[in-house]
């Protein structure tokens, strides 16, 4: 009898709990902690604009994110047959409510600010929108660690 009491008192706290998750596509529950799903080595493995997938323009781009507040990337892509290399070094933060991300690249004087879709311990999914040209970015990373 204890049981089916249990039962129900936690079917009842799980339908009448509101989901945890903050992001569209991310996952209704998790025990890690925003910080420690976002602090990874990630490679961009999808790169959509405004809805369009470019599959053949993905550049190599690898980016790092640390505990201590600052991240780096570093892509590597093919320009006019030559192999053209970037890195970038500089800040993270989440705002108020950890969904978005501020990346402040070092030398710059405002941060890119990217909406979080997606937050998961192997999977970052991130959306740019650029209100001069209209344009959205998604940037999809993945991780093996």
């Amino acid at each position: 009898m204890r049981f089916i009491a249990l039962c129900i008192v936690a079917l009842s706290l799980a339908v009448i709990t509101p989901s945890c998750s903050k992001y569209p596509d991310g996952p209704g529950f998790t025990l890690r902690t925003k910080t420690n799903r976002l602090v990874n080595d990630w490679k961009l493995t999808s790169y959509m604009v405004n809805g369009v997938e470019f599959i053949d323009a993905i550049p190599q781009l690898k980016m790092v994110i640390e505990k201590d507040g600052t991240y780096s990337r570093h892509s590597t892509e093919l320009v006019l047959n030559q192999l053209q290399s970037v890195f970038e070094h500089g800040t993270w933060a989440f705002n108020d409510d950890n969904t978005s991300l501020f990346l402040l690249k070092e030398g710059a004087d405002l941060p890119l600010q990217f909406t979080i879709r997606e937050l998961r311990a192997k999977k970052l999914v991130i959306q740019y929108y650029n209100k001069i040209t209209n344009i959205t970015y998604l940037y999809t990373y993945t991780t093996d660690k």
